[in-house]
């Protein structure tokens, strides 16, 4: 016990834990797992796990974890840092999107995650923790423990945020792969139609060129007939 309550008193503790389980542990079973996927869905939701301990957390442990308007340094280099990292996140979610598709579905995309991941995991996450233990407070009599009922709720939240993400994801993949496919049909329409109008042009031309054969024939065979035989014949003993 004097061990335990000895790593109590390290200042700073649950700021450690944090970072040693959320931006080491986790991320490193994703790499190893290769799960890199999950891992750009993952890091957005970084501020709505730090928000939640927080906000359930003993405040010995979590207060100075993360602050929606910190006053103090440690509070604000930590804050700050898991914005980054959650910003890195998103970047990361973008730029892998814009891969597949166009530049302005995926800035909608980041739009859309940056709303979830900073608004949503902050003010959403503080107003729904707070309405619902105030209302469970109210309408019931039973003693909430470590308030595992706000710990139920934070996790169904944090669910329904990455249900949301997954669900945007879709609807904007699905947008742009839209726009792919109608890009796609288009090029491959105009080029049928630069193949047609070659193979028209080269139509024209081949009988451009049998018009004038048939036309310096038909010359010839005016200009040399049966009765200006002998003149031909004259000119070609002439020209032996």
């Amino acid at each position: 016990m004097d061990l335990v309550n000895l790593c109590l008193k390290i200042p700073n503790l649950g700021i450690l834990l944090y970072y040693l389980i959320f931006i080491v542990i986790l991320p490193y079973i994703l790499i190893y797992s290769n799960k890199i996927h999950l891992l750009k869905m993952y890091m957005p939701l970084m501020v709505a796990f730090a928000h939640l301990l927080k906000r359930i957390g003993d405040p010995a442990l979590f207060e100075n974890l993360y602050q929606l308007n910190p006053t103090e340094f440690v509070p604000f280099l930590s804050s700050n840092f898991i914005n980054v990292f959650a910003l890195f996140g998103i970047l990361w979610q973008c730029i892998e999107f814009s891969r597949k598709y166009n530049l302005t579905n995926s800035v909608i995309y980041g739009i859309l995650v940056f709303m979830i991941a900073l608004p949503f995991a902050r003010v959403g996450l503080k107003f729904v923790l707070d309405q619902v233990d105030k209302y469970l407070k109210e309408k019931t009599d039973i003693d909430y423990k470590y308030n595992w009922h706000l710990i139920v709720v934070g996790l169904l939240y944090i669910i329904f945020i990455l249900g949301l993400q997954a669900v945007l994801l879709t609807l904007v993949g699905f947008s742009g792969e839209l726009r792919v496919n109608n890009r796609t049909n288009n090029n491959l329409n105009n080029e049928i139609n630069d193949l047609e109008n070659n193979k028209i042009n080269k139509i024209n031309k081949n009988n451009n060129t049998n018009n004038n054969t048939n036309n310096n024939t038909n010359k010839f065979l005016r200009k040399f007939n049966l009765s200006n035989m002998g003149k031909f014949n004259k000119r070609f003993s002439n020209s032996k």
